[in-house]
């Protein structure tokens, strides 16, 4: 799928819970946590590379899942069927 394509999907989505802001804040907290982790994959692929490993990024499909589990989860919390972390435990994993 082209960046493009990506982009729009993820805010074609982001609409349908527009009007909902503890569903937005959820999936501004996932997206955050996706950032983060995709941060210290970096970091670890650059200590990797180092050592004769080469750096492997995200492919689309992986950005895709990770974008596909944030909606899952906000869909299941909106639902009651799932509690999250709070912002200050998110924080402090980090």
């Amino acid at each position: 799928m082209h960046t493009m394509n990506l982009n729009a999907e993820l805010f074609r989505e982001l609409s349908y819970i527009a009007d909902d802001e503890r569903c937005l804040r959820e999936v501004l907290a996932y997206v955050k946590q996706v950032v983060a982790s995709r941060e210290r994959r970096r970091q670890e692929g650059s200590a990797v590379a180092e050592e004769g490993e080469a750096y492997r990024p995200l492919t689309k499909a992986e950005v895709l899942e990770d974008i596909g589990q944030a909606f899952r989860e906000a869909k299941l919390y909106r639902e009651g069927k799932l509690d999250l972390k709070t912002w200050e435990e998110v924080r402090d994993e980090l």
